[in-house]
């Protein structure tokens, strides 16, 4: 099934994001929450929920559960990446960030934020967390709004944006 890029709403998409965030956002100010490793904060991990939803709900409404499947399965779409290479960013990229900020506090001599240490072998399953989290988010900002954003501004201009937003 194609979606009709005309009929995606990038405004009303941020808009239902942030719309959802705030609750969390007042949730997590107003309570405690310490036992999730690393200083996340129980908003920071629902958060990542919030792109997800608010694409759901709009292709729902756009193109009912068919939409939704179509959304889901776009995840799964390899073949619109052309070039094999574009997959070692995609899988290491989030790793070496984390890795390169971690060595930047390391070698500037500051203290490392939070009570957490990480062990070696929690790496695996903190990868399988952060891999997950950025699935859930992107096919809210990529499944959803990047399409008719870089119709209209191309595709720097539409990621600078999304980036921004």
């Amino acid at each position: 099934m194609s979606h009709s890029i005309t009929k995606k709403s990038p405004l009303a998409f941020f808009l239902l994001v942030y719309g959802l965030s705030i609750p969390l956002w007042i949730i997590e100010i107003r309570t405690d929450v310490d036992w999730l490793p690393l200083n996340f904060s129980g908003a920071d991990v629902l958060a990542a929920f919030t792109p997800l939803i608010a694409a759901s709900i709009l292709v729902y409404r756009e193109h009912g559960r068919t939409g939704i499947k179509t959304l889901l399965r776009r995840n799964f779409d390899v073949d619109r990446i052309t070039n094999t290479l574009w997959f070692v960013p995609i899988i290491l990229l989030p790793f070496l960030l984390y890795l390169l900020i971690y060595l930047t506090i390391y070698f500037a001599g500051l203290p490392l934020p939070g009570q957490w240490v990480i062990s070696f072998s929690s790496i695996p399953g903190l990868f399988a967390l952060f891999f997950l989290g950025a699935v859930l988010e992107e096919t809210g900002y990529m499944g959803y709004a990047i399409d008719p954003m870089q119709e209209r501004f191309g595709a720097l201009r539409a990621s600078i944006l999304i980036g921004a937003l």
